[in-house]
């Protein structure tokens, strides 16, 4: 029976080298240096998303607003019903709820958008002596949902009628006369 193993070094042959002498690192800049790292990058990174990315909320009814004031260049001008219908059909692929001949409401002119690329139908009819938009474009959220609202001399309508989100934008003082002749529930 063996005690010692022979093939083993002598631990003299080697000797250990000396210990280079380190200061050493406080701690607390590890952890200082580490966290405001780490703030710096989710700090840019918020800021990125934010300015690169804008809130869009309520795109649609601010879109609707934006074109009822601008002067527009309709692709098809007082169109009768059942032309008005077909561009409707053409431009959204299935047949949009739109407003009932027989309520009083004349189609002055009818044009083609884009919105949260989406096409879009917007149509200036006109109520009594009140000029009003109306926009039909297929639904993209989720949650139903009715928008009531006014901005400075104009009210605005926005709700769900099936699969198709309507926005109706006319003057507020006129606003009784017109709801019920676009169909606004």
């Amino acid at each position: 029976m063996k005690l010692v193993d022979t093939d083993e070094d002598d631990p003299s042959a080697h000797p250990v080298p000396p210990v280079r002498a380190t200061p050493p690192r406080p701690e607390k800049r590890q952890v200082t240096v580490s966290l405001l790292l780490t703030v710096a990058i989710l700090a840019g990174t918020v800021i990125a998303i934010f300015t690169v990315f804008p809130e869009r909320h309520n795109e649609l009814i601010t879109s609707t607003v934006a074109a009822h004031r601008a002067t527009a260049e309709w692709e098809i001008a007082s169109p009768p019903d059942p032309e008005l219908r077909l561009w409707a059909r053409a431009v959204l692929g299935d047949p949009p709820p739109l407003p009932d001949p027989a309520s009083g409401a004349t189609p002055l002119g009818a044009r083609a958008l884009s919105i949260l690329d989406r096409r879009a139908a917007l149509i200036r009819y006109q109520v009594g002596d009140s000029e009003v938009s109306y926009l039909v474009q297929r639904a993209r959220d989720v949650p139903r949902r009715r928008v009531r609202t006014t901005d400075g001399p104009d009210a605005i309508e926005a709700w769900r009628n099936g699969p198709w989100t309507c926005v109706v934008v006319g003057p507020s003082t006129t606003a009784d006369r017109w709801r019920p002749a676009l169909g606004v529930p």
